[in-house]
This record gives structure tokens, C-alpha cells and sequence, in this order.
């Protein structure tokens, strides 16, 4: 609609602001951090801080790797929280919560004594004092009753004020609007500008800004004195007996973070605050110019424009410290409402910012919180939703306004790099993904947070883009909602992840690839020659690929093209829909916005893409064929590979059927690769089950098989081993394609605007008139029943593919601890002498002499039973006596075993000699009197004697 964009303009009433939920974050972050810092020093004076546990483990501390502590972690998980319960416990679970109910019940008290402080500390009076004849209380309550205000407010003077200001505070049930004395001065002289300071105040009560904004405020007073000053006196206390340590050089960047969490936190809610409060000014002042209160009159002076670049940017970084906009951004929102439906940076950043600060600190406060639990995901399920709140909203404002008034949608990518930049900055200033240093080892890993924010932003703008376009009813708010819902979904999803995989990868460091080949060897009987490449490459993939196929994602996946697919079924709009009657203002024409990709290219593509990817897996298993071994031993590595490849085939496929779709697309590139990709890939999958059910049927395909037969059961099986992986990687292959078509295409017509790309007249001339009759004729109408049946087919699918991977997934089987070894990396690095001698005594002080100790009392227990029944001169020994005490010997064997391996190798040879003969003795001690075996109980005497030796062989080697 060129030519009319500064014409019209949008009520900033027919969208939320989105104001509330940026204060609902804050509030968010603030009452978490009150509790986890709370935490952290509960947990200082109560002695949970220590390395006595991770040195037991074989940890070493001073290295500043976290290959020296997470692996040890991950590898003995089990045992060293354990060990952490018993030995290292945190402080009682209600002790920062005592914390937290006092900072909400100190915040409430203040919140409700801040009007009456105000009062009284200003030394403010009442209206009636001064307004002797009632005309300034008429004046009042006349404006009250423009503004639609139930009653008129509680008014006070300031007479010691002689700026010609206002300001209200209080609560929404309860305003109070104070006058200040220059302003009651200059009523007469100044009508007009009297009536828009009072409008203005009268706005903020009609908008409902007092209670949220002041409840933000009174809990960050709170929050500093009660949380924030007692968390830096406790560290700055405890970093000069930390400096004295052995472990200080590789602790030295975790305490940093430590140090820094609460100047962040500053920056944070205070720009934060601040450019909510600006929001929240420039809406009242368009509620007070709709009630015809004239802005131009109030006293507001421009500053005169900053010259240079460098007092400009010193300009701009003061702006976002004001709680006030500046008078040239407040005048330019009431003659232009994009302002206020803009995207800023900031925002995003901030935003981005503190999601992770929420779901790390909620984790450290609530101990249940962890990964894989529900109340994990509880947590998770709040950060995606304050994060989609936030920024989602933004984004549908911000597209909303751009398609009504013909301006260029925003594409999201901008915003998501900033709410991207601002989730990698939050996770830096945490110890999730850096705990012992200060960047992590793989820094693609963290990358992806990047990405992750510009996926988002990238596709909620663009889902918004074409459900504008597309919806014809009532109000907005549906679709709006739909599109936020999967927003939601998918960012859910990836908190789940990162929460778990995601963050460990991150910050472990310590996947070896060649420990997974020797895994996938163990697991699968492969050779070290057999393909090693191929054993590199899955065992490099692996870890990435982990928890891709949960029901989870597959919804959240499912929903990002299902929800777009929807909004192409409607019919083309051609006059303006009832949800923007009343909306638009100005004298400009509104036009009928383009669609842009109808549905049939997407079809063309799709309808060669299926076939192609039927044709990859064959092609896959004609390969697979001419390497297949005998049928005995084509299960194992051999069916790893050939699933390996097909997984490769499929998202190939889906992904080059992605490409060209983009290429084809007018606009919402990602949204018709998404679409393709992800029908290409099921199409994929049915083709995949077709070929295996069929398998041995022919001659070059037959891959497991050896006879033709139609095996349905063991073909699906199959297909949903990696139906998960395929759906998740095809969505992301679509992503990648097309990112990369829109930065060619955006660099192509960049070229073309700079001068250094040139287009032919006539292709020029084709593409005006292909635009003009995409404009007056956006979508065919012809094919739209056929274009919904087909659309409610695939949305079944969509639906149904989740369920199955829910109701078929099966829990995954423990590891044993040589597998996670392997798959760690875990090995016995260098350390120095005074390292391992703590950690041979921590790993005696931390369960192995209770474990000597309780072995010791049952063979004093035992050699008394022996003595007593040779004394008795029994021909036997009596089960009842000697059964319960072989069982718990071998149940210390069993403890042992479980325990951490000795960090010493010498002292780990005569640990593991105790288990095994401890074990044995234990058995073959119940089955001898089981079994009336004399000579077999005689054997597990013996037996238990040599690890009594070996025991105390351990013993002799431990520190006095």
C-alpha cells in the first residue's frame, strides 16, 4: 500500500501493550533470585559448600576444567549425591523459604505504607485545604469523568513543588493524584497544559499501571536491602579463605560469576523497569490526547539535538536509564503510532537475559526442580511462557501494525539475534554451561541459545505476518493466541532440552568420540574396522541427537507448520476484516495485503519431494546391500548403519525439498520450508515403512531380509525407531535452508539497490506485473474445499505423530559405569601429590571407612557365631544365625561396589579385590546354607577372610 503508510494509523488500544507481562517477569525474576541467593547463603553458614564429595569422586577442583568435575559427576551420579545428602547437606528447605515469605511479607507492608510515607515525608495536603471555593475539585472531577474513572481519585498538593507537574501513586484501587504547587499556580495562565497534566495522571489510573508499577518497585527496595546486600557481604566474607585454597586457581571464575550475578541483576530490572515506565508514559499520553487534552501545551522543552557521534551515543545510552521518554520520542508517538509498535533492541535483550537467570535460580532454590522431573519442566513451562509474553507479543504488534498501515513487516531476525545475545549473555553470567571457566569448550554448543532466539523470533513474525493476512474475524485474539500458543510450545521445548542435554553438553566438555565409538562397539559388536568413519560420525552425533524424538518435541514441531498450514485454508481478504473496524484512523485507503506463496507451489514441490526421498531410501538400502553379511549377523552395527543412512536419506530429502520451496516462496519463506519439510518428511516415513515391509521382496533392496515376505510389525518398528529424529532434523533442515535463501535473496537485493547486481528490463517488467496481480489477486479461490481437506489430514497427523511417540517410547536403560566412562571421557589425569592425597582422604572421611567399619563388625559378629557353634560342637551351623549376617556382608560388597573408585590405583587394586571376595563370600556363604554345603561354606569363609585382608590392605594405605 505505498504511499499511504504515514496516513494511517492504529488505536494503541486494539492490542494489549504487552507492558503487564514485561512487570510479571520482573516480579518473576525478582522473587526467584530472592529465593536462590537466599539459598546460597543459607547454604554458606550451614556448611553445604565443599568439595569433600567431588574430591572422594577423584575431582580435582584446581584444574579450572570441568572435565575434572562434571565428568566425575556424571559418571558417579548416583553416589556422589548420595555422598552430597549425607555428608554435605544443604540447609533445610524452609529456611530460604522463611527468607522468601519475609521479602514477599516486607514487600506487601511497604507497598502498603508508601502512599502514607509519601504523604508524610513530602508534607503533602489535601485538595480541600487550598481549594477554598471548590473550583479546582470541579475542574478535577470533571476530568475524572472524561476519562471514565469510576470515582474521582484522592487529590493532594505539593506546595513546596514549584515545577508545573503531577504525579500519581498508590495502588489502581486506590490512587492518589498529587498537584504540584506550580501547576495550581499557573491553572488560570495555563488551562490547557493543567488539563493535560491531569489527563495524563488520569490515564495511568484508567490503564491500571499503579499497582504493578509500584509492586515492582517496593519488592526491588526489598530485594536489595533484604536479599542482594546479605548475598555480597557473604561472598566478599567468604573469597579470602577461598583465596587460601588449593582448589582457588580453578574456582577462581566461578566466584567471579558469583560476584557479577547481582551487578547484572541491577542492570538488568533497573533498564528494564525503566523502559517499561517509558512504554507505560507514552500510552497515557495518547489516552489523554484521545480525551482531548492538548500534549503541545504542557511544559515540556526539546533538548537541543546532540551533534557528534560520539555525544549522540552518550545521548542515547542516558536515554535508557530515564523513566521518562524524551519530549521529541513522546511528541513523534502521538503523530506517528509506530512508535509504539516498534521492536526494540533492549527489550529483547533483557528478555532474553533473564529467562535463563529465572530457570537456573529456580533450580538452585527448589531442589526438586531438576531435569527430567515435572516440576522441571513446570519451571521450564514458565520461562517459555513469560519469554513468548514478552517477545512474542511484541513481534504480533509490531507485524499487525506494519501490514495495516503497507510498511515492511518486520522479518524477527533482528529481534531474535538480541533476544538471543541477551540468553548467551544470561547463561555466561550463571555456572550452567561454564562452571570452572570462563567460556565453555565447545562454543557451538552455546550457539545455539543464539539461534534458538532467532528461530523464534524469525517465526512468530512470520506466523503472525501471514495469519494478518489471512483472518477475517471478529478480533485478532484468536489467532494471535494460536500463534503464541505454539510459539510457547516450541520454546518450551527447548528449555526442556537445554535444561538437560543441551546445558550438559555446554558445560561437561566431556563427550569423547572415540570413548562412543568404543560404546557403540560394546553395545552393537562392532569391530574397531569395521567403518570407522561411520563409528565417528555417529558417535560425534550422538550426543546432539539425545532426547530429539521426546513426545514433546515432536508436538512442539508438529505445531510449527500445523498452525501456519491452518491460516492458508481461509478465503483471501478483500475488504478490511471486521477486527480492524475501529482501528484505523487517518485519511489514508486501506488495500488488501498479499498472502504471497499460495499453497499449490508448496504442493508442486511436495508432490516431487516424496517421491525423491522414496527413491534416497532405496538408494540407501541398494548401498546397504552390497556390504550385508550373513543373516545371523545382520542385526547390530550392521542395522545401526543402514538406520543411520535412512535417517540421512529422509532428512535430505525433506531438507532439498525445503530449499526449493524457499526459492519459490514470495514471502514466509520459513513457514513454506517448514510446511514442506516436514510433509515430505512424513511422506518419507510411509515410503520407508512400505520398502522395509517389503524387504527381500527385491533382489537389489533386500537388506535384512533374506525371503520376500510382508512384514508389517517389524517395518514399523523400524520407522518409529527414528520417526522422531527425522520430524525434529527435518524442521531444522528447513530452517537452515531457509535462512540461507533469505540472506542470498536479501544480498541480492542489496546488489541490486547498491548498483553492483543488474536485472534485465524485461524480468524487471515480468516481476512489476507478477506483483501488481498478486496483489489484486493474492490467492486463487478455486481449490479451497480440496485445500482444506487435504490441510485437516495433515493436521491429523500432525496430532497423531506425538501421540504415538508417547504412547511407544520406552524408558531408557541405565549404563553401566565402563559405558559411561567411555562415553565421558574419564580418565585419571595428572594431578598433584597434595591434590591426591585429598582426594584419598576425602574418599576415606566420605563413605569408605563407614564401609570399613560396618564390614569390621560383622566379621567380629561372624568369627563370635563360629566360635560359639565350635564351643556348642554342632555338627552344623545354624542358617538362622549365619544366613542374615552373610547377606549383609555381601550387602556391603554391593555398597562398596557402588561407592566411587579410589582415586589412588593401588589402593582401587585391594578396594576391588574386597568387593569381589566380599561378594562371593556373601553368595556362596546363603547358597551353602541353602544347599547344607559344608565344603562350599568353608570356601565362603575363606573367602570373606581375603577380603577382610584386602580391606585392611585399603586401611594401611589411608592418611593418618
Amino acid at each position: 500500500m505505498p504511499g499511504t503508510a504515514s496516513a494511517l494509523r492504529i488505536d494503541e488500544r486494539a492490542m494489549g501493550a504487552g507492558t503487564t507481562v514485561r512487570f510479571v517477569l520482573l516480579l518473576t525474576l525478582l522473587l526467584v533470585s530472592s529465593g536462590s541467593m537466599m539459598q546460597v547463603v543459607a547454604r554458606g553458614y550451614h556448611g553445604g559448600y565443599g568439595y569433600g564429595c567431588l574430591l572422594a569422586a577423584g575431582g580435582d577442583p584446581s584444574q579450572g576444567t570441568d572435565r575434572a568435575v562434571s565428568a566425575r559427576i556424571i559418571a558417579y551420579h548416583d553416589a556422589y549425591w548420595a555422598c552430597v545428602e549425607r555428608y554435605e547437606p544443604a540447609a533445610p528447605w524452609w529456611l530460604p523459604l522463611l527468607g522468601l515469605v519475609l521479602v514477599a511479607a516486607v514487600a506487601v507492608a511497604l507497598f502498603r505504607c508508601l502512599p502514607h510515607w509519601k504523604i508524610r515525608r513530602r508534607r503533602l495536603v489535601p485538595l480541600d485545604a487550598i481549594d477554598h471555593d471548590g473550583e479546582i475539585g470541579r475542574r478535577m472531577a470533571e476530568f475524572a469523568a472524561v476519562a471514565g474513572l469510576a470515582r474521582v481519585p484522592r487529590i493532594v498538593v505539593d506546595l513546596t513543588a514549584v515545577t508545573t507537574d503531577a504525579v500519581v501513586f498508590g495502588s489502581d484501587r486506590r490512587p492518589i493524584v498529587c498537584l504540584h504547587g506550580g501547576l495550581i499556580a499557573r491553572r488560570t495562565a495555563d488551562p490547557g497544559g493543567f488539563r493535560a497534566r491531569a489527563m495524563h495522571e488520569f490515564a495511568h489510573i484508567r490503564n491500571r499501571d499503579l499497582t504493578i508499577t509500584y509492586a515492582t518497585i517496593v519488592v526491588w527496595r526489598v530485594f536489595v536491602v533484604l536479599v542482594l546486600l546479605p548475598y555480597v557481604a557473604w561472598y566478599l566474607t567468604a573469597i579470602p579463605t577461598s583465596a587460601r585454597s588449593p582448589f582457588w586457581p580453578g574456582e577462581t571464575a566461578f566466584t567471579t560469576r558469583g560476584l557479577l550475578l547481582p551487578v547484572c541483576m541491577i542492570l538488568l530490572v533497573y533498564l528494564a523497569r525503566s523502559d517499561v515506565l517509558r512504554s507505560r508514559e507514552i500510552h497515557a499520553d495518547l489516552a489523554a490526547q484521545r480525551w482531548g487534552a492538548d500534549l503541545r501545551s504542557l511544559a515540556f522543552t526539546a533538548p537541543v539535538p546532540a551533534t557528534g557521534r560520539l555525544r549522540r551515543a552518550l545521548g542515547s545510552f542516558a536515554e535508557l536509564w530515564r523513566m521518562h521518554p524524551r519530549w521529541t520520542l513522546r511528541r513523534d508517538a502521538v503523530t506517528d503510532s509506530a512508535t509504539l509498535f516498534g521492536v526494540q533492541g533492549l527489550p529483547m535483550f533483557l528478555t532474553g537475559a533473564a529467562a535463563p537467570l529465572i530457570d537456573v535460580q529456580v533450580a538452585d532454590y527448589l531442589p526438586l526442580v531438576a531435569s527430567g522431573t515435572w516440576m522441571g519442566r513446570l519451571s521450564a513451562l514458565l520461562v517459555a511462557g513469560l519469554v513468548t509474553g514478552v517477545a512474542g507479543i511484541a513481534l504480533w504488534r509490531a507485524v499487525i501494525h506494519a501490514v495495516l498501515t503497507g510498511r515492511r513487516a518486520p522479518s524477527g531476525v533482528r529481534a531474535g539475534l538480541w533476544l538471543g545475545a541477551g540468553g548467551v549473555a544470561g547463561e555466561l553470567v550463571l555456572n550452567r554451561m561454564t562452571v570452572l571457566r570462563w567460556w565453555p569448550d565447545h562454543p557451538v554448543v552455546p550457539a545455539l541459545v543464539l539461534f534458538a532466539g532467532v528461530a523464534f523470533a524469525w517465526w512468530t513474525a512470520q506466523c503472525a505476518d501471514l495469519w494478518v493476512r489471512a483472518w477475517p474475524g471478529r478480533t485478532i485474539r484468536p489467532a494471535m493466541l494460536l500463534g503464541l500458543a505454539a510459539a510457547w510450545l516450541s520454546l518450551f521445548a527447548w528449555f526442556v532440552w537445554w535444561q538437560s542435554e543441551g546445558a550438559l553438553l555446554a558445560s561437561t566438555g566431556t563427550i569423547d568420540p572415540a570413548g562412543m565409538s568404543r560404546m557403540l562397539q560394546d553395545l552393537y559388536g562392532a569391530s574397531p574396522q569395521d567403518h570407522p568413519a561411520v563409528q565417528s560420525a555417529i558417535g560425534a552425533v550422538w550426543p546432539l541427537l539425545t532426547s530429539l524424538d521426546t513426545p514433546l518435541a515432536l508436538s512442539a514441531v508438529m505445531a510449527l507448520w500445523a498452525v501456519p498450514l491452518l491460516a492458508w485454508t481461509f478465503r483471501p481478504i478483500t475488504a478490511p476484516p471486521l477486527w480492524t473496524l475501529g482501528s484505523l484512523t487517518g485519511p489514508g485507503r486501506w488495500e488488501a495485503p498479499a498472502m504471497g506463496a499460495p499453497p499449490r507451489r508448496v504442493l508442486a514441490v511436495v508432490l516431487l519431494g516424496i517421491p525423491a526421498s522414496w527413491a534416497a531410501v532405496a538408494a540407501v538400502m541398494a548401498y546397504m546391500h552390497t556390504w550385508q553379511p550373513p543373516a545371523a549377523d545382520r542385526g547390530g552395527f550392521y542395522a545401526l548403519v543402514y538406520q543411520a543412512w535412512v535417517l540421512v536419506a529422509l532428512v535430505a530429502a525433506a531438507g532439498a525439498a525445503a530449499a526449493v520451496a524457499s526459492v519459490l516462496a514470495s514471502r514466509h519463506r520459513l513457514l513454506v520450508a517448514l510446511v514442506t519439510a516436514e510433509v515430505v518428511a512424513l511422506g518419507g516415513l510411509a515410503g520407508r515403512f512400505v520398502l522395509a515391509a517389503t524387504d527381500g521382496c527385491f533382489q537389489p533392496l533386500n537388506t535384512l531380509a533374506t525371503r520376500c515376505h510382508w512384514l508389517p510389525d517389524p517395518a514399523w518398528t523400524l520407522v518409529q525407531s527414528i520417526m522422531g529424529y527425522v520430524l525434529v532434523l527435518a524442521a531444522a533442515a528447513a530452517g537452515i535452508a531457509a535462512g540461507m535463501t533469505a540472506a542470498i535473496a536479501a544480498g541480492i537485493a542489496a546488489g541490486i539497490a547498491a548498483g553492483i547486481v543488474s536485472v534485465p528490463g524485461k524480468l524487471r517488467s515480468r516481476t512489476r506485473s507478477a506483483v501488481r496481480a498478486l496483489r489484486t489477486n493474492p490467492r486463487p479461490n478455486g481449490g479451497l474445499a480440496a485445500r482444506r481437506a487435504a490441510t485437516a489430514v495433515l493436521c491429523a497427523a500432525a496430532v497423531t505423530v506425538p501421540l504415538v511417540a508417547a504412547a511407544q517410547q520406552e524408558s531408557p536403560g541405565s549404563a553401566t559405569l565402563s559405558q559411561v566412562r567411555q562415553v565421558v571421557g574419564l580418565d585419571d589425569a595428572a594431578v598433584s601429590t597434595e591434590i591426591r592425597q585429598l582426594q584419598v582422604k576425602a574418599w576415606w572421611a566420605h563413605g569408605g571407612w563407614d564401609l570399613r567399619e560396618r564390614y569390621r563388625a560383622d566379621v567380629v559378629r561372624l568369627s563370635k557365631s563360629l566360635n560359639d557353634a565350635a564351643q556348642a560342637r554342632r555338627g552344623s551351623v545354624d542358617p538362622a544365625i549365619f544366613g542374615p549376617l552373610c547377606t549383609h556382608m555381601g550387602d556391603i560388597a554391593r555398597d562398596a561396589g557402588r561407592y566411587f573408585e579410589a582415586p589412588d590405583r593401588e589402593t582401587q587394586a585391594f578396594w576391588q579385590t574386597f568387593i569381589t571376595q566380599a561378594g562371593n563370600g556373601g553368595r556362596n556363604c546363603r547358597k551353602s546354607l541353602g544347599d547344607e554345603n559344608g565344603d562350599l561354606f568353608i570356601t565362603s569363609m575363606k573367602e570373606l577372610i581375603e577380603a577382610g585382608k584386602a580391606l585392611e590392605a585399603v586401611t594401611a594405605r589411608m592418611p593418618r
